[in-house]
């Protein structure tokens, strides 16, 4: 690989030399969004948006979250299991909040319809139009719970002209992945598109246990639109329906020892039994391999082995009519999931092939299935004056429920530590109502000077009833202990506890904007907005008393000041934002090493400040450059959480200070064809970022380097890529728990590579 990396480089540096052999065409695409419920120009919208199509996400083999959390600059991703991915946008993520009635604090929405549950959108991105990343929080139009920000999935339409693509991959790891559509018009009002992806990969990591791949991957999705334009009646419908399956045997966990350790015990037996196992028996052992417990759970006669597997099905509906200069748009949206993730946290317990022992080991995976429905409903009206209009105005209202079923287990064995042996099951089914209303008005004092301002008020109700039972309290190794297994704390003689719980909570948020564009380069903007999530309940709890209990909504003031400029005759584009965010009860969750349990506390009060900034520039058609840098200063103003540590003044955790990417695309002629090799090169870096509130686990600073060689020309129907992720193999984590001196470790995907086939029909 070293090899192609040296290749791709000299190939960027031949193309840069041999500049001026090609045409001088210049000039950067336009780009339109729909963050703020209009169809606009990105460089005239009033928010700090990146925009990314479909197309360039194929190219660069942007296919999860994580992949997007690594591509753009000021957004940030990790993943303490399979079933809770973490999107941080400028300091602000929902870490750990998975209960029935937790929300996330960055939002996601597929196809402008709120996604509830993080752990059913883990699917592969394919066949999109583009996906927009929203920072800073939208109270008024996109609504729930855009408090940091949100990412706007958006499927690539049905079209009236028929065409449609096949690519086929081969990589290492055994990656075998097939993707395409097909679109075109059924009648001369109604256009179809079917798009499908499948994915067969080998593991990065390796159960040495069990012989079986870790961190490996089969996928299959499929989508089908319809498009309903029937001439001349102003009228418009589109219905998505999508399936999408993912199996995996779930992750890979490795203990690393802390070099800064925590208060209290530091014992980090799993760190000493890897250490026994390579002095004495493995060498080589590496953090690609592990030895996960497989626990034979109560009633049940065999191991049950780890994985990780989703289901999920949704339609949306979206109507829109055009009477007079008023648009009435209806999208309906309906979902339901099955998320399954079972895995071993340590990667490594007193049973093993060595038969390793070391004072206080102990297993303890866990076993984690989720069921949602969820229906939402949001009609909008909205003005269609045109351009030259000085007023335009949204109205509109919202509804949301959402059920979630979860049945989670932890099972435990210990050499003689209590309450870590036994079996605990908790059942918790939760329910979400949420009601909104909200309207925005912009008006323009001069034709170069606008104002916006606009409210939402949202009302959120969450009920359920949450049941914990011990099912078992000792283990093969303590076969007298009589008490519960952890995070379940209950009096010996007592078997379980049933909680139900409840609250409402409400608020309003408002709004405003203004804007100035004295030329058509050139945009500026100040905002200043609010943003809300509503409170909720903590899973697998303890007792009825913290079953019951909730925690506080947070809420956020953001004052914002940006431009966007396009200079150059538009071959130069160079978008800044400046905020200043201002948290209260900030929404946090920790492990307590206490009781081994996950608590969410509220943080008083924390600030946010900071800055974006994005250049791009193609002053030829052959050549394009970018590049963009953000710096974030999180701090905690005010916080003592439940195991009275003091925060305060510490950096948010997840948070890096700094990040930016440096990227070249550049074509080329060759063999008498015109532009028909391609050449990419893209790095991005951020700095060392605390994992939690104390800020005594750090992950250092790392960057990741992208490539890839396309050859098509453009007389034919195909193309042939060659790409390569992570070219330098870069080691980097997505997750660490910190708990008894040890750092529970997940890392990133390693060096991958391989070849792309498209054919174009």
């Amino acid at each position: 690989m070293k090899l192609l990396a040296t290749t791709s480089a000299l190939a960027l540096t031949v193309g840069l030399a041999a500049a001026p052999l090609w045409a001088q065409d210049s000039g950067l695409e336009t780009i339109i969004v729909t963050a703020l419920r209009r169809s606009e120009n990105l460089q005239t919208a009033p928010v700090a948006i990146t925009a990314l199509s479909g197309a360039s996400m194929q190219s660069n083999r942007i296919l999860t979250m994580e992949d997007l959390g690594r591509s753009v600059t000021g957004v940030n991703f990790t993943a303490t299991s399979p079933q809770a991915q973490e999107i941080n946008i400028r300091g602000v993520t929902n870490t750990r909040l998975t209960a029935p009635t937790a929300d996330q604090s960055v939002s996601t929405f597929l196809d402008d319809v709120y996604v509830g549950r993080s752990g059913t959108m883990n699917a592969s991105f394919f066949d999109l139009e583009r996906v927009e990343v929203i920072r800073g929080p939208q109270g008024v139009l996109l609504g729930k719970n855009v408090a940091g920000g949100a990412i706007n999935v958006i499927s690539a339409p049905a079209q009236f002209e028929n065409s449609g693509r096949i690519t086929g991959t081969i990589g290492n790891y055994s990656l075998h992945q097939g993707e395409g559509y097909v679109t075109g018009g059924l009648t001369e009002a109604l256009a179809a598109r079917l798009s499908f992806q499948v994915i067969d990969r080998g593991g990065y990591a390796k159960d040495l246990q069990h012989g079986v791949d870790l961190e490996d991957l089969q996928s299959t999705q499929v989508r089908g639109t319809l498009r309903y334009e029937p001439a001349d009646t102003g009228f418009r419908a589109n219905l998505i329906v999508s399936f999408s399956r993912e199996d995996s045997n779930g992750p890979n966990r490795v203990p690393v020892h802390s070099p800064n350790n925590l208060p209290g015990p530091n014992l980090d037996p799993w760190t000493q039994a890897r250490n026994q196992i390579i002095s004495r028996f493995y060498p080589k052992l590496n953090v690609r391999e592990s030895y996960p417990t497989w626990p034979t759970f109560a009633g049940e006669s065999s191991p049950t082995p780890q994985e990780t597997f989703r289901r999920s099905w949704s339609e949306v509906l979206k109507l829109e009519k055009d009477i007079s200069d008023i648009t009435l748009t209806s999208i309906t949206g309906y979902r339901q999931g099955r998320a399954n993730t079972f895995y071993d946290q340590s990667g490594i317990g007193p049973t093993n092939p060595y038969g390793v022992t070391v004072a206080a080991l102990f297993a303890e995976p866990v076993y984690f299935q989720e069921k949602i429905f969820q229906f939402s409903e949001e009609v909008r009206a909205s003005s269609n004056y045109g351009a030259d209009s000085r007023v335009d105005w949204i109205l509109g209202g919202f509804y949301l429920r959402s059920h979630v079923t979860q049945f989670n287990r932890y099972w435990g064995e210990s050499l003689g530590l209590p309450t870590l042996s036994g079996q605990s099951n908790w059942y918790d089914p939760g329910t979400t109502k949420s009601y909104a209303g909200f309207g925005q008005l912009g008006f323009k004092i001069t034709p170069e000077l606008k104002i916006t301002g606009g409210i939402r008020y949202t009302r959120d109700e969450k009920n359920g009833t949450q049941t914990g039972v011990a099912v078992s309290r000792a283990g093969r190794f303590d076969p007298t202990d009589t008490a519960s297994l952890t995070p379940l704390a209950l009096p010996v003689g007592t078997n379980s506890f049933t909680a139900p719980y409840g609250k409402n909570w409400s608020k309003a948020t408002p709004q405003g904007t203004i804007s100035y564009t004295p030329n058509e380069d050139l945009m500026v903007y100040g905002t200043i907005s609010v943003g809300f999530k509503g409170g909720g309940f903590q899973n697998s709890a303890p007792n009825a008393f913290a079953a019951s209990t909730p925690y506080n909504p947070e809420s956020v003031t953001n004052y914002e000041a940006g431009y966007k400029w396009e200079l150059l005759d538009k071959t130069l584009r160079w978008n800044s934002a400046a905020f200043y965010m201002k948290y209260r009860d900030l929404q946090v969750q920790q492990t307590s090493g206490a009781c081994l349990c996950n608590i969410i506390n509220n943080a008083s009060s924390a600030t946010i400040k900071g800055f974006e900034t994005e250049v791009q520039y193609s002053p030829m058609s052959w050549l394009q450059l970018a590049g963009a840098l953000s710096y974030v200063s999180p701090k905690y103003a005010q916080f003592v959480d439940t195991n009275g540590q003091n925060n305060t003044g510490n950096i948010l955790q997840r948070t890096p200070q700094w990040q930016y990417s440096l990227s070249g695309d550049v074509s080329m002629s060759v063999l008498g064809l015109p532009d028909a090799l391609h050449l990419r090169l893209a790095y991005k870096h951020q700095s060392r970022m605390p994992w939690s509130p104390d800020n005594f686990n750090w992950e250092p600073g790392f960057g990741l380097l992208d490539g890839r060689v396309s050859f098509s020309p453009q007389d034919k129907p195909w193309a042939i890529s060659f790409w390569a992720r992570n070219i330098t193999n870069k080691l980097y984590r997505t997750s660490i728990i910190p708990i008894f001196g040890a750092e529970i470790s997940s890392y990133g995907a390693p060096q991958t590579w391989g070849a792309d086939l498209s054919i174009k029909f």
